[in-house]
């Protein structure tokens, strides 16, 4: 049975993943959330740019302690040379995602802009999307899942598994599962 993608997002309730200007002030912070044990759920962790450096700006990067091979960077600005500590990949990620997941070991986490997902939805290689859905709208911003990727990749048909409330902030934890394409 092959590995299973997991798009794994903090969204608004409108479905952006940031404001315009990339910020994500209206993420709730919640202690309740267990993070260490999230993380170990997977072993392979592919982001886009962005997402990777956001995660740089942080004090502490959760996946520092990774190996190079189980971070991949989805960019086609980054060169390998300046970031050693990761595999980054170009034009070919569909590609090499299909190979992870072809591959042994635990789910790999999906993690980024709507530009990555999109291709990947259309490429049929998520197989769920959990979204901490925040108790915020912000009317505009970066959307969870790119407009124009759904346009030219089609509607995308989700089956709800699992929701649960997070009592102390109101976060919604979802987890629907990609059944087909419209």
């Amino acid at each position: 049975m092959p590995r299973q993608v997991r798009y794994n997002v903090a969204t608004t309730l409108d479905g952006f993943i940031a404001s315009l200007d990339g910020s994500t002030r209206w993420i709730v912070d919640d202690a309740t959330i267990d993070f260490d044990a999230l993380y170990a759920e997977f072993d392979m962790f592919i982001m886009g740019r962005k997402t990777y450096e956001t995660l740089l700006s942080h004090s502490t990067n959760p996946l520092a302690r990774r190996p190079k091979e189980s971070v991949i960077v989805v960019s086609k600005t980054m060169k390998s040379d300046d970031h050693p500590e990761v595999t980054i990949v170009g034009n070919d990620f569909l590609k090499c995602i299909r190979e992870k997941r072809e591959g042994v070991g635990k789910d790999i986490w999906l993690m980024g802009g709507g530009q990555l997902v999109g291709p990947c939805l259309h490429a049929g290689l998520v197989d769920y999307v959990e979204a901490a859905i925040m108790p915020a709208a912000i009317g505009q911003g970066i959307p969870m899942i790119s407009s124009s990727q759904l346009s030219v990749g089609g509607s995308y048909r989700l089956e709800l598994e699992q929701v649960k409330k997070l009592e102390g902030t109101g976060i919604l934890m979802t987890r629907y599962r990609v059944i087909s394409d419209i």
